[in-house]
């Protein structure tokens, strides 16, 4: 699951992966990746919440 994880994490666009990176790999809350991102929090927010919909949902048909 992990391989597939990872694989669908590159199928994402540079933005997308870039606030999942900054979150999830440098472990960095939505108020500091907002700061780093040039984001509000609210859109960090927003924007990540999709992403892991999009991720759930690719995972679950992944093949």
């Amino acid at each position: 699951m992990l391989m597939a994880l990872k694989a669908e994490i590159e199928r994402l666009k540079a933005s997308d992966k870039e606030i999942i990176e900054t979150r999830y790999m440098q472990d960095l809350t939505q108020t500091e990746a907002a700061e780093v991102l040039g984001m509000s929090q609210v859109q960090v927010s927003r924007k990540e919440k999709k992403i892991l919909v999009k991720l759930k949902n690719n995972l679950v048909n992944y093949n």
